[in-house]
């Protein structure tokens, strides 16, 4: 086959635009799930298992998707229907997921939306490999962290943007214990992960084989999904040893990945801002609740939505116009936003809520049964025995009610922080993407993989001992540092050693050495952080920095044909 012709700059950003929205979807997954999980009910040890999802997708989905994109060629081309398709699919779940009537509908979503993402993302990897002649790989490769970046950074910081912005509630409701704002943002991910990927689709052509009458015939012998399970596992073992090497490199970096997106947002909003998300959150807590509270607690809830709204309303009229500077300062952290109508509310007018609602006995729906407000209402109510509105309780019960509502904002804050700080690191790799588009031109991938694993290991360590919130965008420049390396680095190392017409399939194979990592932690870190780490989520954060440190010393080992 022909040299493959030399892509400018605009054409291999178009090639590369779809990434833009599979990271849009990608970067919400990471900063929004475990909050999610938690919004919903789940203990923080048993966050991790709930994230299983991810890991076996990518490990069952992706060799299958390569191996079998490998072998298409349709009129939209080889890879493009498989980008079309995940995009379709990620989308509507993307809409469903902060739907989640319960913990398990989220949990059992999380597998179909990360299938999903895995079929149009793999193919992407190899579209690189098929588009561009080989001087040019690392540039595509580095293009993709350019545009994962630029994803990442909007969609991180999105539920951020959202309430300081635009004013979206950052409390959860009778209605669903996910708040608006996450709600609203990942709406928001639907729309622009279906609209990138169309831009590539619909700007990019590919190349036909270069002998269509051999492409058929290998398609024909080689058809069938057992014959791709055979040439799977056949494939793992017959790995070039760059590749072996490689995989080394590649799980220890990843599992660190996967320690801080499980743990970092949920230890900002519980150690660093102070937070409790809402709902029963132990055994004792859970012990004191039975219907006969959650009765008037639903009519207390209700309530205090109502007064919420009528104080929003208030506010709103009596809100001196803003210069047109106003909103933008607040929507990016420069100035304070306006109170959440939650914050008006004092202790005296909860007071005079609950002694209208004590004594309800009016049944609650099973959605205000299974709401973490209604559950918190009703705790407060039984733990001073408000039973009636002349009870002695009223005003303990509303100061207890007060500071649960606000540890619950503050979690959320905390969280919506998380995920700014992930849109740190992902702008900083935005950046960085550009100096690694000059640093390939005079040095070896290997050596600066190598210096970015490290400098990123020094910033997921450096997170344990940060409490001032702003000091964490500082430990996420050197993660940021490091992940667009490790988006573009081994794939351009990668790409010199495999064949072309397997490109797809290796992609995906070396995939498992990003996913085993990930089911490790999955099945591990839980047990880790509750027995051996005090229940500290954050020093899960610090193992991960460990771990990417070992990540870089590993690439030492890796041949130098990986730079032919």
């Amino acid at each position: 086959m022909n040299e493959k012709p030399r892509l400018s700059f605009w054409q291999i950003w178009n090639m590369s635009f779809g990434f833009l929205g599979i990271q849009f979807g990608w970067g919400l997954q990471m900063a929004n799930m475990s909050s999610i999980y938690q919004f919903l009910g789940a203990d923080e040890k048993d966050i991790p298992i709930l994230w299983l999802a991810a890991p076996l997708t990518g490990l069952i989905v992706q060799p299958i998707v390569g191996y079998y994109s490998d072998r298409t060629w349709t009129r939209l081309g080889r890879r493009r229907p498989y980008f079309l398709v995940g995009a379709l699919l990620s989308s509507l779940a993307l809409i469903a997921m902060p739907n989640s009537p319960s913990l398990w509908v989220a949990a059992g979503l999380l597998w179909i939306l990360d299938a999903s993402v895995n079929v149009s993302m793999e193919p992407f990897r190899a579209f690189v490999g098929d588009m561009l002649p080989k001087d040019q790989r690392k540039r595509g490769f580095a293009m993709q962290s350019l545009l994962i970046g630029l994803g990442a950074v909007l969609s991180s910081a999105l539920p951020f943007i959202l309430t300081n912005g635009f004013g979206v509630s950052k409390e959860a409701t009778v209605e669903s214990p996910i708040p608006p704002a996450v709600k609203l943002a990942f709406y928001i991910g639907a729309g622009v992960f279906f609209a990138a990927v169309l831009v590539t689709i619909l700007t990019t052509r590919e190349y036909p084989p270069a002998d269509m009458e051999e492409f058929k015939r290998m398609k024909r012998m080689h058809s069938g999904l057992g014959n791709a399970f055979r040439e799977i596992f056949q494939g793992i073992g017959s790995m070039p040893t760059a590749m072996k090497q490689l995989s080394v490199v590649q799980f220890f970096t990843w599992l660190a990945l996967f320690s801080m997106w499980i743990y970092f947002v949920p230890a900002v909003g519980k150690k660093v801002f102070g937070g409790i998300p809402l709902g029963l959150q132990d055994d004792a807590a859970r012990a004191q609740v039975d219907m006969g509270w959650l009765a008037p607690a639903a009519t207390l809830a209700r309530a205090y939505e109502a007064k919420k709204w009528e104080l929003a309303v208030e506010a709103g009229a009596a809100r001196a116009p803003k210069p047109w500077y106003g909103g933008m300062f607040q929507m990016f952290g420069l100035s304070p936003p306006d109170p959440d109508p939650g914050e008006r509310i004092d202790t005296e007018i909860l007071a005079t809520l609950i002694s209208e609602a004590a004594g309800n006995k009016t049944p609650p729906s099973k959605n205000e049964t299974e709401s973490p407000m209604v559950q918190s209402f009703a705790l407060a109510l039984a733990a001073y025995q408000v039973s009636a509105p002349d009870s002695p309780g009223v005003g303990d019960a509303a100061s207890r009610l007060q500071e649960a509502l606000a540890s619950a904002r503050r979690y959320q804050e905390g969280t919506a922080w998380g995920g700014v700080c992930f849109s740190a690191y992902n702008l900083v790799a935005f950046g960085f993407a550009f100096v690694l588009l000059w640093l390939t031109r005079f040095l070896a991938a290997k050596r600066i993989h190598l210096v970015c694993l490290a400098i990123g290991a020094g910033g997921l360590a450096s997170a344990y001992v940060v409490e001032q919130p702003a000091l964490l965008l500082l430990s996420m420049t050197g993660v940021g540092v490091a992940w667009a390396s490790i988006l573009s680095m081994p794939y351009a190392m990668l790409a010199n050693v495999i064949p072309g017409h397997k490109m797809g399939f290796y992609m995906g194979v070396f995939n498992f050495f990003i996913v085993l990592p990930q089911i490790l932690a999955a099945v591990a870190l839980g047990k880790l952080v509750d027995s051996m780490l005090g229940g500290d989520a954050m020093k899960a954060v610090l193992a991960g920095g460990v771990s990417m440190a070992i990540a870089s010393v590993a690439t030492l080992i890796v041949g130098d044909e990986t730079e032919t």
